[in-house]
């Protein structure tokens, strides 16, 4: 029968840590998705003010155009002040300019980043975009947040039920290095003289830095206190722990070596021992009793395997979803632009599409790069 050593520790509650709630995501997930928080706002904060099917967009573009009286005196007054849009409108009523100025700030920069900051939380803004470009990049985000939402819920879920948190080594070569968690082997027998004679001399540390323990009980009691690593054979370790639902393997079994049945030297029963158990061997007889009486099968039945800390490299695919969902979002901005543009030299106010494309977009540019604060553009003359 073909075994192995094995390594046991006591498992620790996720929840010991304060910040226990965090442990689903590594810190580079968690820094990822605020970062991307901010950069998807900005581009909701752009797509409004670039798309001319935005609320706020299409009001500034009205404004930045119309040949109406009072839309050039506004501009004049803009021009010589130094002021937006916003700034030249006159209310003979405080509730009416505190209504508008509520509307002028539903595509903000803070509205947005409140938008898609709720998007975190699976909540929906106040004020949701109209322009086909925003609203589909809104719904790649919110369909982001969905996966991740759902990833962190479920991962989370199985750290608070899943006891192995404490089992911080991959592999029981992890002892080395570390002062937290104290291990053992049973002084001068079999699992010693394995890691003494491994090939890796990293085996051989462990039984020189670690604690030689007199028998295999106190042993398993000093285990079950807590930060102790035992090392045994695994037969053994499974026999003794079936029934110990806190207690998990660091890593997988190790160093193997086939158990045998010891007989007086030159005894008469050694042949027929050897036949009967090639025998049964060959017909895979032990192998059924060994699974059939294994530990494995014995026991707690929550122990479910190791769960580990998702990072960026698992989780890529999500960003790589919400990317190309800002790229079709900027594109579907572009046709929108040739849309209105179309549109233009239908009414007449452009002679091409070309020159009307053009013409949007430099109006576009100047807005945002000038913080709202539009250049006057040549109107009709202003009669006095």
């Amino acid at each position: 029968m073909d075994s192995g050593l094995l390594a046991m520790m006591k498992g620790e509650s996720g929840t010991d840590t304060t910040f226990f709630f965090l442990s689903p995501f590594n810190n580079a997930v968690w820094f990822s998705v605020l970062g991307t928080n901010f950069i998807i706002t900005i581009c909701i904060w752009t797509l409004s003010k670039l798309s001319p099917y935005g609320k706020r967009g299409a009001k500034v573009h009205a404004m930045q155009t119309c040949i109406c009286e009072e839309c050039a005196l506004r501009r004049e007054e803009m021009t010589v002040m130094s002021c937006s849009f916003g700034d030249t409108k006159r209310f003979d009523c405080l509730v009416d300019e505190t209504e508008e100025q509520e509307k002028c700030e539903d595509s903000s920069f803070f509205n947005s980043l409140w938008l898609i900051g709720a998007g975190l939380v699976a909540q929906g803004g106040e004020s949701l975009p109209y322009c086909m470009s925003s609203r589909f990049l809104l719904l790649s985000w919110w369909f982001f947040m969905l996966l991740v939402i759902t990833i962190y819920t479920s991962a989370l879920t199985a750290f608070l039920t899943i006891s192995d948190l404490g089992v911080p080594f991959e592999s029981v070569l992890g002892l080395l290095g570390q002062e937290e968690y104290e291990w053992g082997v049973l002084g001068s027998a079999h699992p010693e003289t394995l890691l003494q004679t491994h090939r890796d001399s990293r085996y051989g540390e462990l039984v020189h830095k670690g604690h030689a323990m007199p028998d295999v009980y106190s042993s398993l009691a000093r285990l079950r206190e807590g930060k102790f690593v035992f090392i045994d054979e695994a037969p053994i370790l499974k026999h003794h722990l079936h029934a110990d639902c806190d207690v998990f393997s660091v890593g997988v079994e190790f160093q193997s070596f086939e158990y045998a049945f010891g007989l007086r030297k030159d005894s008469p029963y050694t042949d027929l021992i050897d036949a009967y158990i090639l025998k049964y061997r060959e017909e895979g007889l032990i192998d059924s009793l060994w699974e059939k009486w294994s530990s494995d099968n014995l026991g707690c039945s929550n122990k479910l395997g190791r769960i580990t800390v998702m990072g960026l490299q698992k989780l890529s695919g999500m960003f790589y979803i919400l990317f190309i969902g800002v790229c079709i979002s900027f594109i579907l901005v572009i046709f929108e632009l040739c849309h209105a543009s179309v549109r233009d030299v239908r009414k007449g106010h452009e002679t091409s599409i070309s020159k009307a494309f053009v013409k949007r977009l430099s109006l576009k540019k100047n807005h945002i790069l000038n913080q709202g604060r539009d250049k006057h553009l040549p109107g009709p003359a202003v009669k006095l």
